[in-house]
Order: C-alpha cells, then structure tokens, then sequence
C-alpha cells in the first residue's frame, strides 16, 4: 500500500466514524461507497479496519492498566464510553457481517492474556465483554 492509499484509506475511517456520530445506519450505508470499495475491496474491510483500530486502542488501554494497577476489565468499557461512534458502528456492523463477528472473539482474549500473561486458546475463553448488539 503506497502513503497516498494509506492516507486516502484513513481519510474514508474519519468520514465515516464521523456520520457515525449522528446516525450509524448512515455509517454502515456509507461503507457501501464507491471510494470505500475502490480503497477497502468491499465494505467489510472497512468494519475489519474499523476493527483493527479498536483493538489497536484496547491494547493500548490494557497496557495503560497494567501500568496503573487499575482493573483491566473496566478498560473495554471505558474505550466505549470515550469511543462511543466507533463502539456503535462496530456493534451494528456485527449485526451484517460475520468477518467483523469473528474478529470481535478475540477482544477477550486479549483481555485475558494481558492478565494472565499468557494467551488462552479459544475453549476456555470466557466471554466477559458484551455481545455485540
């Protein structure tokens, strides 16, 4: 991917978390566009970078809490709180696309792997986080 993609690419992230904001339906529509398609191959590789950016943020915050000694299952929460455009889009694009429900199974191991330190394997994985709505 040049620089000139990888702007254009987030420029289209920014646009539409920002008619996230008002009205996510809108949002999901929006990830059918022709730049969305010409940049992302189809729309649900916008939800997946949508996504990456997500738990790009949770790690972060999960590392942070490590730091703090605060409890880490407050961290998913508190991203939402501060991230609540990028939260809702997410939730409503699980609702069409069973690429982005995939990737979301991995937010609680994550979670447990920050603090077990160790990553655990997908049958003993307990779902603590909510379901996507």
């Amino acid at each position: 991917m040049s620089w000139r993609n990888f702007h254009e690419r987030r420029a289209v992230l920014e646009d539409v978390l920002s008619v996230a904001e008002f009205d996510v339906h809108a949002a999901l529509e929006a990830s059918e566009s022709t730049d969305v398609l010409r940049l992302f191959g189809r729309a649900d590789n916008l939800l997946l970078a949508l996504q990456h950016r997500w738990s790009n943020h949770l790690a972060a915050k999960l590392d942070q809490a490590l730091e703090d000694g605060t409890p880490l299952e407050d961290e998913w929460f508190h991203l939402a709180a501060e991230q609540p455009a990028l939260r809702a889009l997410l939730d409503a694009g699980a609702a069409v696309s069973p690429s982005l429900r995939f990737a979301q199974r991995g937010e609680q191991r994550m979670i447990d792997a920050h603090s077990t330190g160790r990553l655990a394997g997908p049958a003993t994985t307990r779902h603590r986080v909510p379901a996507p709505c």
